[in-house]
């Protein structure tokens, strides 16, 4: 028996594109679930609060370089799960704000200000 010759893989410059362009999108999903997993679980935003009407739903808030405005029931977003907005409390009929809530996967996970 004689031993098998050498066998040479050939690979034609388009399936060479092909795969350096498979790298490199598999590089930057793996980078962009890096991103995100920090982002859902271990990164915390911090917001400081600079005016707040409790009565007409009305607050100015800071959140790094960014000022917003916070109006009713509305939740901002601030990125991953992460989220801001008034606590409110339904009495007889009228709902009164009463917090301010830093929120996460729409739960309370904070009162930034009663």
């Amino acid at each position: 028996m004689q031993a098998p010759p050498d066998i040479k893989l050939q690979i034609s410059k388009t399936s060479n594109l092909l795969i350096k362009i498979a790298a490199v999108v598999g590089a930057v999903t793996v980078l962009a679930g890096g991103y995100t997993f920090y982002i859902n679980y271990f990164w915390k935003p911090n917001i400081l609060v600079e005016e707040v009407d409790f009565t007409n739903g009305i607050a100015r808030l800071r959140f790094g370089s960014k000022t917003i405005d916070l109006e009713g029931d509305a939740t901002f977003l601030l990125g991953g799960d992460w989220g801001v907005r008034f606590g409110s409390v339904y009495n007889n009929g009228v709902i009164e704000y009463t917090r301010i809530e830093l929120v996460r996967k729409d739960m309370v996970y904070e009162y930034i200000q009663k």
